[in-house]
């Protein structure tokens, strides 16, 4: 046996592989868990914890420990501070089950000090073990019974609505958001059932419950195995024959998250039978390995990287180059914190479950039309590009001139919704100012006949004038009275079709001349708008139901240079620009994407402050 593949099946053994097919889901909260049984300890006076319930919300010392202070204050004031969890009948059960729910927060990447769970462990534990001085018992239990109610606030709004409201981080963020009224916020404290009540606010939408159960197992990679790093190859990149000492640590990485045990049935989570599946799985070239050693690049390590770039958003070659190692060594934390931050996005907002919508995902560069839950089309589009890195900074001195020409670029496409009504044939390019006055203007600037060879007309104050009567040099770019509109036809900015629905940012999506940029893995191109790559195949699924219209007359008019029109769709669509960048796909793989805003990074420094804060 070559040592190779020694060292392959000895990371083997105590690996488990799961992430590739057959993610099963996790439940949450609905397992069984023997609830502890009531120890010997006096009679719980209730008349006594509330009156040191009183004290302790009169003592600000306590109060900084809570989130809602006030609210609850309110709240129990008119019940006369009589307990809702601290009651003789069902105490300590009660508490229990309600704890176990917050010490498993994490399984939704959310934090279990956010909700007070380790102490309310450690409370409880003191309380049922007898390390609780009996002067003291009225004043933890009313520790307890505040404690609980605050973090069962937190921790309900969480799951049902999410840790934060994206309006308030995120100035692009325009999708619809569900928030609870006082009456749902504060329905924790009244439920008749709070088991019932927890086990039913659990997400159960496929998606979520999927990405759930991927979380699940980095956590366990995390905990439980070391994360290799790929070293330096010795080569620029590595192709299928040739040889590195990088080999085996690339090997190991692969087999960590699944990509080198990937067939057409993977192994479900749990399996025990890993160094059968290995010598199965891994047929190394035995006779190359024979010639070329044991730290050959092979074809089947070359198939592992391609479902490794595959699933990663990444050219998709084979070949281990500079993109394909420095996301390989990310750290396992990394990952963890993206997926955290996708389960939140989840959390923001739900896609109908039935009928007809469409999805676009930002950082996957993709777009998905759906119908009663099945995907009727799919196929990449370009999206806007990322605002530069000192954009903060730029904008800052924007404000402070309020000058145009200060005006940094934002070309990032915005997250919204809206329903399509109508798709315009052979449509005019409105040029926008800010494109005319930083490409258009130069353009017209440097070459006297751009702006014919591009059949652009120009206007001044909605009169058609001629462009090479007009000196630019005597013109600002940011304040010229021109605007510019580009004719229907060959090499129009928006194809031969786009496909309207109302917003107020002026986003469509549109076919278009630049078929390259569809070649490309990153496909942040844009000025803002949507460019996809199968215009007639997504008309085909908007125009279902719109008599007169179908995709042949569409293209019998395009093809006749028959100027703009409409086409009125009968059945409004709604559409959803996301952005989220890990998911499990209806393979039930798992897949990443560059976090192309910087949207994750942001959420990531918020649950990292909002942890600091608990912990502090």
């Amino acid at each position: 046996m070559s040592s190779l593949r020694i060292q392959i099946l000895f990371v083997l053994v105590p690996v488990t592989v799961f992430f590739m097919t057959g993610c099963e889901l996790l439940s949450s909260g609905n397992d069984s868990v023997e609830a502890p049984q009531a120890v010997s300890m006096r009679s719980i006076d209730e008349e006594a914890v509330a009156e040191a319930m009183q004290v302790l919300l009169a003592s600000e010392r306590f109060r900084a420990r809570l989130l809602y202070a006030d609210t609850l204050h309110t709240q129990y004031r008119e019940r006369v501070f009589v307990p809702v969890w601290v009651r003789g009948e069902g105490f300590p059960a009660r508490v229990a089950g309600i704890l176990r729910f917050l010490l498993r927060a994490e399984d939704h990447g959310l934090d279990p000090l956010w909700y007070h769970a380790p102490q309310l462990e450690a409370l409880l534990d003191d309380l049922l073990a007898g390390r609780v001085a009996e002067a003291k018992q009225d004043e933890t239990l009313g520790t307890v019974e505040l404690l609980l109610s605050d973090g069962l606030l937190r921790y309900s709004n969480h799951l049902r609505f999410g840790v934060v409201d994206p309006r308030r981080i995120d100035a692009g963020y325009h999708l619809p958001v569900q928030r609870g009224g006082l009456r749902e916020f504060l329905e924790p404290l009244s439920t008749p059932d709070i088991i019932a009540y927890l086990t039913n606010i659990q997400p159960t939408n496929t998606r979520y419950l999927r990405l759930q159960a991927a979380y699940a197992g980095f956590r366990d990679i995390k905990r439980l195995y070391r994360w290799p790093r790929i070293p330096d190859l010795g080569v620029d990149k590595l192709e299928v024959g040739q040889s590195s000492h990088a080999v085996p640590a690339l090997a190991q990485r692969l087999l960590l998250t699944g990509e080198l045990f990937a067939s057409s049935q993977a192994p479900l989570r749990g399996t025990v039978q890993l160094v059968d599946l290995a010598l199965h799985s891994y047929e190394l070239d035995s006779m190359r390995l024979q010639t070329l050693g044991s730290f050959v690049y092979d074809s089947t390590l070359a198939r592992a990287v391609i479902r490794y770039q595959e699933r990663h958003g990444l050219l998709v070659d084979g070949i281990v180059g500079v993109r394909t190692i420095a996301r390989m060594n990310r750290g396992v934390d990394a990952y963890v914190d993206q997926i955290r931050a996708t389960l939140e996005r989840f959390r923001w907002l739900r896609y109908p479950e039935s009928g007809r919508y469409v999805v676009v995902n930002i950082p996957e560069y993709w777009l998905y039309a759906v119908k009663d839950g099945e995907v009727e089309a799919t196929m990449s589009v370009c999206v806007g590009e990322p605002r530069p890195a000192g954009y903060a900074a730029q904008y800052q001195v924007y404000q402070q001139t309020g000058k145009r020409r200060h005006e940094p670029k934002n070309h990032e496409t915005p997250q919204i919704t809206g329903e399509f009504t109508h798709c315009i044939v052979n449509p005019f390019w409105h040029v926008p100012w800010s494109i005319a006055a930083r490409e258009i203007y130069y353009s017209a600037k440097r070459d006297s006949n751009y702006l014919n060879k591009g059949r652009y007309k120009v206007y001044y104050r909605d009169s058609l004038v001629d462009a090479s009567s007009i000196d630019w040099a005597e013109h600002n770019p940011y304040s010229m009275p021109y605007k510019f509109k580009q004719e229907p036809g060959r090499g129009n900015a928006l194809g031969a079709i786009k496909f309207m629905f109302q917003n107020d940012h002026s986003i469509y999506l549109h076919d278009t001349p630049q078929q390259w940029a569809f070649k490309r893995a990153v496909r942040a191109v844009s000025h803002g708008c949507v460019r996809i790559a199968k215009p007639m195949d997504f008309a085909r699924y908007l125009l279902d139901g719109t008599p007169d219209w179908d995709v042949a007359r569409l293209q019998q008019t395009i093809w006749s240079g028959a100027r703009s029109k409409p086409v009125f769709l009968n059945q409004k669509t709604p559409l959803f620009i996301d952005y989220y960048t890990a998911w499990v796909d209806d393979a039930g793989v798992l897949q990443f994407r560059d976090d192309i805003y910087r949207k994750d990074a942001i959420l990531t420094r918020l649950f990292q402050r909002m942890r600091e804060h608990a912990g502090a």
